[in-house]
């Protein structure tokens, strides 16, 4: 093919259904099927599309299609824009019929009891017509959302998984690791106690290979000792609680969920620094020239609220 020349691109309507369509299928003929037209059409449209680029976006094979380099990006960009055009008809729908604002939001389970009530209680007093949808989830899921425009805001803590050409990150606080017991346990009412004192009971520690393990690891590192003989391992919170409470034994927490269920008098936190953060926590908006009045409310909010934590 020729390389294209130096006029814009457009990808049109139908462009953007079918290339989308072709990435979820990778058959030309399921693909024509899903669209309601002939596979001759699809065939037609997709050379159309490809002539105007100057390159193959999606290699034939036997087996059926599989998307070029370039295919990739034009897919990406075509996420975007069906991401845009949905997102643009929810909000004129929203407001035209209901008078509402809309705003979306995506959040780990890590920090969404500690931040979420607060946001958005403070947000409702501030614009009672917004209307809010909360997202959690796991954070590659959420930025994927997120640079689609299916969300408007991540709360999520710092990572490499962040593109910092598309999204844009705002510190909020940093969440230390905390060391918990049951409220009957006798070391919560210890004001002295030391980490050797624990060395001997049994511990309830992350699920091994993920990030508030190898913080845990971390953690018994900086503070001297090798980490306990005695311990399960499991990564289920509700019954992490309940176990320390029934026993006489040690968990580990984000600082931000110990303080919750310290709160609520469900666990004590013993005082112990532990010299380890989880990570900290930010706001991720996407990178782009106008950002809606909606996310600077929210940007805002969060700075009042939690950035004197800093």
């Amino acid at each position: 093919m020729k390389p294209p020349g130096s006029s814009h691109i457009y990808l049109k309507q139908r462009h953007v259904e079918l290339v989308l369509s072709l990435d979820k299928t990778r058959h030309l003929g399921r693909t024509a099927d899903a669209l309601h037209m002939s596979q001759p059409a699809a065939s037609k449209s997709l050379a159309q599309l490809e002539g105007q680029l100057g390159y193959t976006l999606f290699e034939r094979t036997s087996a059926g299609t599989r998307p070029t380099f370039l295919g990739e990006m034009i897919i990406a960009h075509a996420r975007n824009l069906s991401g845009s055009a949905s997102r643009l008809s929810a909000e004129v729908d929203a407001l035209l019929s209901r008078n509402r604002y809309l705003f979306r939001i995506g959040v780990l389970p890590s920090t969404s009891m500690y931040i979420i009530p607060q946001l958005i209680t403070t947000l409702l007093e501030r614009e009672p017509n917004l209307e809010i949808t909360i997202y959690e989830g796991v954070l590659h899921d959420l930025l994927n959302k997120l640079k689609t425009e299916e969300l408007d805001c991540v709360i999520g803590r710092a990572t490499s998984q962040v593109n910092p050409d598309q999204i844009e990150e705002l510190f909020l606080y940093s969440d230390p690791i905390s060391i918990v017991c049951g409220v009957s346990n006798p070391l919560a009412q210890h004001a002295d106690a030391t980490i050797h004192d624990l060395m001997e009971l049994m511990w309830v520690l992350p699920v091994r290979e993920t990030v508030l393990a190898v913080c845990i690891d971390e953690m018994f590192a900086q503070l001297g000792v090798r980490p306990p003989a005695c311990h399960i391992q499991s990564n289920a919170l509700l019954a992490n609680l309940t176990l320390i409470n029934q026993h006489p034994w040690i968990s580990v927490l984000p600082g931000v969920i110990a303080q919750h269920f310290a709160n609520q008098g469900t666990i004590k936190i013993l005082p112990i620094d532990t010299k380890i953060n989880f990570g900290d926590v930010e706001i991720m908006i996407r990178r782009q020239a106008v950002v809606s009045p909606q996310v600077q409310l929210v940007i805002e909010t969060l700075k009042t609220l939690f950035q004197r934590e800093r």
